[in-house]
C-alpha cells in the first residue's frame, strides 16, 4: 500500500458507504446492485485489514515523514517512537529510501501474568522514492528520541540563482 491510509478514515469510509446503501435502498435483497455494493464493502473491510496489519500478518505502522530538499541534500525526517538504533533497518538506492523498524518483545513475560497490557511491539515499515538521485554511500542518520533524521546529499548539487526579468 503506498503512502498512509488511516484505519480511522477507512473505518469512516465504510460507514458512509453503508448509509449510502441503506439511503438508496440498495441493502433490500432483491436489489440489483446488492451483490456488486457487498463486493465494494468486503474489498473495503480488506483494504483496513491490510492498513492495521502488515504483509507477514503482524501489526504494521507506516510512520509519517517528512521529506525536505536542499540545494545540496534531502532531509527525511519519521518518527519511530520507542524503537532504538538497533532496531532500525535503512537501506538506501539512488531513488529510494526503505526504513524498516520493529521493537522486540520483552523476554520472560509470560501471556498470563498481566493484568493489563496496552504496549504493542509493531513493526514500523515505510519505503520513500526520492526526489532526485543521491550519493548513497554518503548518507548519514540519527535516531534521537524516536526522532530518526536521515540526511542525503545529492548526487548533482543544484544551486538556485536569482533570474532578473527584463
Amino acid at each position: 500500500m503506498k503512502g498512509l491510509i488511516a484505519s480511522e478514515e477507512l473505518k469512516k469510509l465504510q460507514k458512509r458507504m453503508d448509509r449510502l446503501m441503506e439511503d438508496l435502498g440498495l441493502a433490500r435483497i432483491e436489489s440489483k446492485y446488492l451483490e456488486e455494493m457487498e463486493r465494494m464493502r468486503r474489498r473495503l473491510g480488506e483494504l483496513m485489514e491490510e492498513a492495521e496489519t502488515g504483509r507477514d500478518g503482524e501489526e504494521m505502522i507506516e510512520p509519517l515523514a517528512d521529506v525536505q530538499e536542499t540545494d545540496g541534500e534531502i532531509i527525511v525526517t519519521m518518527d519511530l517512537p520507542g524503537m532504538d538504533k538497533e532496531d532500525v533497518d535503512i537501506a538506501l538506492s539512488s531513488d529510494e529510501l526503505s526504513v524498516i523498524a520493529q521493537r522486540k518483545t520483552e523476554t520472560g513475560m509470560a501471556e498470563g501474568n498481566f493484568h493489563q497490557r496496552e504496549r504493542s511491539y509493531r513493526r514500523f515499515e515505510r519505503t520513500i522514492s526520492l526526489p532526485a538521485g543521491v550519493k548513497a554511500d554518503e548518507a548519514h542518520a540519527k535516531l534521537e528520541s524516536g526522532v530518526l533524521k536521515i540526511s542525503i546529499p545529492k548526487a548533482v548539487v543544484t544551486t538556485r540563482k536569482r533570474i532578473a526579468i527584463d
